[in-house]
């Protein structure tokens, strides 16, 4: 077989595949399971200094405009690189396109991106938009990856020997009626699949936070209590979670004597505070609304690290959502009997885009140290860096 004749082939069924795949990633993003379409975005942007996250943030008309230029830019660079390890396969593999050992494009096309997935994006892997415990979020993680590269493989080795049989590889000419017919076929398939990846791209944008991600408070000046629908709204999210309660709990470890896990059950246990806050973006401006007040009630979170029992060399407290975001309250701040572990929020369940089932409530600081979807607490030294202070590359700014 000629090598323009392969490549061709190749890149035919590589692009098919790669359509294939990122539909499937499409279809596991609307059933809340992390793919590299929505934490791509996270692992970079901690390797982004602040100028120039900022910069790049104004002149595409924002945050939302930013996050949904990261997942088209995901995409049509996977289809490029699908395109183009297709055309290489199909180089190297012409002369006997029949008889392609199988070991041998699983290593290179499932075994290698899964472990090169996993290195790179180890530190987002635990993401979870349903409230699953971080290790087994981070496998759940890893299995749906493998599912999409596996898929991938299958439809390059199957499309490529599609359109390579040896009745089409014995015609002299670089191009046979038939090796048309079969390309069309497989762009048939292709067609379809886009149309099905589309479908499945509205159905993420209608579930995504592009909605009320921003939502500031609009009126004369700030209520004393803002309703829950008014109440501002920041995520670096471009799905939030939706967690099942009987998934989720929360573990406390790191520097303490008694690493435990609660259940939101056991959470309701403890005597509640309740306490009226206020919360503030890191972002706001004179007037831009993104301030707002409610009344939480939870549970002080010194009551859970007295339990845990903290001990000597500990000086921040590491507070982690399911959705893989974390920052840092130092510890004597987490000891004060303000700092709550909230579940209501103005008499009702935090709602889900506020937090649910827990968030953190840290008074006088900004509302980036107010994680939420809570599910991690860990006590640390003085090194520990959360999301935002890593973006920020040690860059100094003062959250009382």
């Amino acid at each position: 077989m000629s090598r323009t004749k392969a490549i061709f082939a190749g890149l035919v069924a590589g692009l098919l595949g790669g359509i294939l795949m990122t539909t499937a990633m499409l279809l596991l993003a609307t059933l809340r399971v992390a793919t590299p379409l929505v934490i791509i975005g996270d692992r970079l942007s901690v390797f982004i200094p602040p100028g120039p996250f900022l910069s790049l943030m104004g002149k595409v008309g924002g945050y939302n405009h930013l996050k949904q230029l990261g997942v088209g830019s995901t995409i049509a660079g996977q289809l490029l690189v699908a395109a183009i390890v297709g055309a290489i396969f199909g180089s190297f593999v012409r002369r006997n396109p029949s008889r392609i050992p199988a070991i041998w494009t699983m290593s290179i096309f499932v075994l290698f991106p899964l472990v090169a997935f996993a290195i790179a994006l180890w530190p987002v892997l635990g993401t979870s938009y349903i409230g699953l415990p971080i290790e087994v979020a981070r496998l759940v993680t890893l299995v749906g990856f493998a599912l999409c590269v596996f898929l991938f493989e299958r439809t390059l080795v199957t499309g490529f020997q599609f359109l390579t049989t040896r009745k089409i590889a014995n015609h002299d000419y670089e191009f046979t009626p038939a090796m048309g017919r079969r390309a069309f076929v497989l762009g048939a398939i292709g067609l379809a699949a886009v149309g099905g990846g589309v479908a499945l791209a509205r159905k993420l944008y209608r579930a995504a936070a592009f909605s009320y991600d921003g939502t500031q408070y609009k009126g004369p000046i700030v209520q004393p209590i803002t309703p829950n629908d008014l109440f501002y709204c920041v995520t670096k999210n471009v799905i939030d979670p939706k967690v099942n309660i009987d998934l989720w709990h929360l573990e406390i470890g790191g520097l303490v004597q008694n690493p435990a896990t609660w259940r939101f059950q056991d959470l309701t246990g403890f005597k509640p505070t309740t306490q009226e806050t206020t919360l503030m973006c890191i972002s706001n401006d004179l007037d831009a609304g993104l301030i707002s007040n409610a009344i939480w009630k939870g549970v002080p979170l010194r009551d859970l690290l007295d339990q845990a029992g903290v001990i000597s060399g500990a000086a921040r407290v590491r507070l982690q959502g399911v959705d893989n975001y974390t920052d840092t309250i130092p510890l004597e701040k987490a000891m004060q009997p303000t700092t709550l572990l909230a579940y209501e929020m103005n008499g009702v369940p935090l709602p889900d885009r506020h937090g649910y089932p827990l968030r953190v409530i840290v008074p006088g600081y900004f509302g980036e140290k107010h994680v939420k979807w809570l599910t991690r607490i860990e006590v640390a030294d003085a090194n520990a860096k959360g999301f935002r202070e890593l973006t920020y590359r040690n860059m100094t700014l003062n959250f009382h």
